[in-house]
């Protein structure tokens, strides 16, 4: 019995010890580690103002005719931070569109009017315009918080034909907006 108990405690020690022989090797090193973080793009516009030939205007109240141009006017702040960060500041189209798309008043005067979108920003002391009206206007991260100048101008040519179906027309201005939109 004492070869026997001998025997078994050897072969339990045996078991018990090999457990740790079927590990596999490892180690770590420490790397050097960073944060980064996320830049940002983001366009704030300032209240701007409607106005007409003679001064500024309330476009709820004003009855536009034929040779009338109104000019709306604000400023835009951008903000564009981030390496290889490139975007287009743009006024898109259908941002002054019929009031009612059935009538048919509404339709005529949201086709006779002209309407022209002008960006500018001061770069060293220099006016810098949109490469084309209604066009994008290249934003550059390397330039960080720009100040942007939009120019709206709303014509009414008097030589439309049929503008005499615009008479008591009216377009929806609430849709006009300013997009900035990365680039890849």
């Amino acid at each position: 019995m004492l070869k026997g108990s001998i025997a078994g405690a050897a072969g339990v020690a045996l078991l018990l010890g090999g457990a740790g022989t079927f590990a596999l090797w490892n180690g770590d090193a420490a790397i050097a580690g960073a944060t980064i973080t996320a830049g940002t793009l983001t366009v704030e516009a300032s209240e701007g103002t409607w106005s007409d030939g003679a001064g500024p205007i309330d476009p709820t109240e004003y009855f536009i005719v034929p040779g009338d141009t109104l000019t709306y006017a604000t400023a835009l702040t951008v903000n564009a931070q981030g390496d290889n960060l490139q975007a287009n500041l743009n006024v898109p189209e259908g941002s002054i569109a019929a009031s009612d798309g059935t009538a048919e008043q509404d339709v005529a005067l949201n086709a006779a009017l002209k309407v022209t979108t002008t960006l500018t920003t001061d770069v060293d002391g220099v006016a810098v315009e949109s490469p084309a009206a209604d066009g994008p206007f290249a934003v550059n991260a390397s330039d960080g918080t720009q100040e942007y100048l939009v120019t709206v101008t709303v014509h009414f040519p008097s030589d439309v034909e049929g503008d005499d179906d615009a008479q008591a027309g009216s377009v929806d201005l609430s849709e006009f907006d300013v997009t900035l939109t990365q680039t890849p």
